[in-house]
């Protein structure tokens, strides 16, 4: 049985005055290209995310797709109120020491945080757990 755990990371507060504040499930990974032999060398912030279908690149990984690499295949994800068509290429996910074989679209545009998403990533586990009290979430496989 192979287990991720990792605490909860706060962001901020939800509201201006009060207490109210949310933490996130933020988990840091490398993100290999096995086509192009090039990876990431400094760890890269991922949200896993429950919502999600498939895990989405941002931008600040631009370096790891060239010309070369095959565009396995193409998604249209809904931002808010607009859809773009962005390539699915095939990476590696690297996540305290256990490797991902993960499809995931590539957003030249997205300035946000990667988000991990359920095809590839969180299909792999059995429980996905999240403690408030104690500020971590588990995957467990």
């Amino acid at each position: 049985m192979e287990r991720i755990e990792q605490e909860l990371r706060f962001k901020h507060k939800i509201y201006n005055s009060g207490s109210s504040s949310y933490y996130m499930t933020y988990i840091d990974g490398i993100v290999i290209n096995p086509q192009a032999n090039l990876k990431t060398y400094t760890p890269q912030e991922f949200i896993v995310d429950t919502g999600a279908a498939i895990t989405i690149l941002n931008r600040r990984l631009s370096l790891l797709f060239t010309s070369q690499t095959p565009i396995i295949d193409y998604v249209t994800i809904q931002y808010g109120g607009n859809s773009v068509k962005l390539p699915v290429y095939q990476v590696i996910i690297k996540i305290k020491g256990i490797e991902f074989n993960v499809p995931a679209a590539y957003d030249k545009n997205m300035s946000l945080t990667s988000l991990l998403g359920h095809f590839g990533f969180l299909n792999n586990f059995e429980h996905f757990g999240i403690s408030k009290k104690r500020k971590r979430f588990t995957l467990i496989r």
